[in-house]
């Protein structure tokens, strides 16, 4: 009550200060306006609390601090919202903000009170509750008025380094399939695996409903299945090159295939395998094939178990980053890994070869051999699994472009997955990832809170 009649009191003050303004003389009438807005909002350091439960059962509370200073708010005039659009984390301490607000003309500031119609005059000293949006009233100097503006907080309602999946309706389509591969192709995943004797495959977009896809004869043929960023779908199918943008209509590039096997692409080149198990390079979409650099031995290329990511160079925007990995017979215990950088315009400044990820004795964590081997580009580095002694493996991440591989709890298959170990298939676009089996037909997506989150 006694600070209400503060707060009642300044306001009577300063209105009064208002009115003899107003009747001084035309000088001093000049100073005053009767245009005001609110020109800006900050917020002070929060208080952020992480709940874990103890050894003994007992919920633990720890507080950090959210610097508010690393929030910056926008002002939208045309609806007079204010709200931060990088929403504070989750655990936040929304009740018990110390804010800022500036006004333009020196307009005189006020709160509306959470419980009633009362107006409050704002300082910047007080404590406010903004566990839901608070509504702010600016008066012009001259005392005209006011503007409303509502100030709201967001705040993110899940951790951000949290992974979760979701799990769709099974799939009949998915479940028919043998043996399968996935690929990400314009906002659409296509899989595409063996079913009586021939490639069969569906595509979605949302997981839930599948369309059916051209039949190709050749059961095998699913993977030869590479895809170029925003181009096509490549895959050598009965003897031929063959590439689609939407699964319905192949397209046959040559049927006089120098090449037996596609194992990459990069967003402009292809890269196979001829005869003798060496890497061969097309410029020109397949038309051409010619014999591609490496600086190792082509023995201990991965000819087993193949699987590659290509992602933008992080140094330069001119450069792809290409990686490949499998098992190869003249390497014992852990997999071929190989890395090629592809630039543009860059003149030569990058080595343009494959090159072999070596394991020293300094490095003891080298990917292991894994069957059905899975490489996914996610989150600024390159997820892996497969099958290892007939189960699933640990999802194993490269941070430091492949070579060295470290299991990633944060990163898990789901609890309740029964996939096939024989038979699955994972992609993804870079926020999601789309885990597929066959015999179950189990269909899940899983991403990284803070990737998923939209912008």
């Amino acid at each position: 009550m006694m600070r209400l009649m503060k707060t009642m009191c300044g306001l009577l003050t300063a209105m009064l200060l208002l009115t003899s303004c107003l009747k001084s003389d035309d000088d001093s009438k000049s100073s005053l306006s009767n245009d005001t807005a609110i020109i800006a909002f900050s917020v002070g350091d929060m208080n952020k609390y992480t709940y874990s439960t103890s050894s003994t059962g007992e919920t633990v509370a720890t507080k950090t601090t959210v610097k508010g200073s690393d929030y910056v708010f926008s002002i939208d005039e045309d609806n007079h919202h204010i709200f931060n659009a990088d929403s504070l984390p989750v655990g936040t301490d929304v009740k018990h903000v110390v804010c800022s607000v500036s006004s333009l003309n020196n307009g005189v500031v006020l709160i509306k009170s959470l419980v009633s119609d009362s107006l409050f005059y704002f300082t910047a000293s007080d404590s406010l509750d903004f566990s839901r949006p608070r509504e702010f009233f600016v008066y012009a100097s001259d005392g005209t008025g006011p503007k409303s503006y509502t100030v709201q907080l967001n705040v993110h309602q899940e951790e951000g380094e949290q992974f979760c999946w979701i799990q769709h309706a099974n799939s009949e389509e998915i479940a028919s399939l043998e043996a399968m591969k996935a690929v990400v192709l314009n906002k659409s995943i296509y899989v595409y695996g063996t079913k009586g004797g021939k490639t069969v495959g569906y595509k979605t977009m949302d997981g839930k409903t599948w369309t059916p896809l051209t039949e190709i004869n050749d059961k095998d043929s699913y993977q030869n299945m590479v895809a170029m960023q925003d181009d096509a779908i490549y895959m050598i199918a009965d003897g031929s090159l063959q590439k689609t943008t939407d699964g319905i209509t192949w397209k046959v590039i040559t049927n006089d295939v120098d090449v037996k096997r596609l194992i990459a692409a990069s967003y402009t080149e292809l890269y196979a395998f001829n005869d003798k198990n060496k890497i061969m390079v097309s410029f020109d979409k397949g038309e051409t094939w010619i014999e591609d650099e490496c600086d190792e031995d082509f023995s201990w290329l991965p000819t087993e178990e193949l699987a590659y990511v290509c992602v933008p160079l992080r140094m330069t925007a001119y450069a792809d980053y290409i990686l490949l990995a499998g098992i190869s017979p003249a390497i014992g215990s852990v997999a071929s890994v190989w890395r090629k950088i592809v630039e543009y315009d860059l003149q030569g400044l990058l080595e343009d070869k494959w090159v072999y990820m070596e394991r020293t004795d300094d490095n003891l964590l080298g990917l292991p051999q894994l069957k059905n081997l899975i490489l996914l580009a996610y989150d600024d580095g390159v997820l892996a699994f497969g099958e290892e002694d007939n189960q699933f493996s640990p999802i194993y991440q490269s941070r430091d472009n492949g070579i060295t591989w470290k299991k990633n709890t944060r990163y898990r298959l789901p609890d309740q997955f029964k996939g096939n170990v024989v038979s699955f298939a994972a992609t993804t676009d870079g926020k999601e990832i789309w885990l597929v089996s066959g015999g179950t037909g189990e269909v899940w997506q899983g991403h990284l809170n803070r990737l998923a989150w939209e912008e």
